[in-house]
């Protein structure tokens, strides 16, 4: 009887070992990209996004020409040329309606999205 208990738990315990050699393993989930296009987004110190009609968002780096994106009235700008995620760093500029300049940031490579906050 004894030995028959045994020999159950042992069984039981290789079925154990065969349904976790079985079960998937957990894999990395890929990063998926939301936005098709490099955005910056205008916003105060507290978050609140700006009113920025007018205003325009300009990227440089060194040897190219600027790129330059308007706001919306909502405090966003898109730079409809520039694909996500990003592959190279930028200087970012910000001018007001009246070109003047009020914000300089270093803009890191694999970026999607960029928050201004001044």
């Amino acid at each position: 009887m004894a030995n028959r208990k045994k020999l159950m738990m042992i069984k039981k315990a290789i079925m154990v070992q065969r349904v976790r050699a079985a079960a998937p393993k957990n894999q990395r989930r890929k990063i998926k990209q939301v936005l098709p296009n490099f955005t910056v987004i205008a916003t105060d110190l507290n978050n609140i996004p700006r009113q920025t009609t007018g205003w325009t968002a300009t990227l440089s780096r060194p040897g190219t020409a600027d790129i330059t994106a308007n706001f919306d009235e909502f405090g966003v700008a898109v730079f409809t040329t520039i694909a996500t995620l990003t592959t190279v760093s930028y200087t970012l500029r910000v001018r007001n309606a009246d070109n003047t300049l009020l914000a300089t940031r270093s803009v890191p490579a694999d970026r999607e999205v960029f928050v201004v906050r001044f």
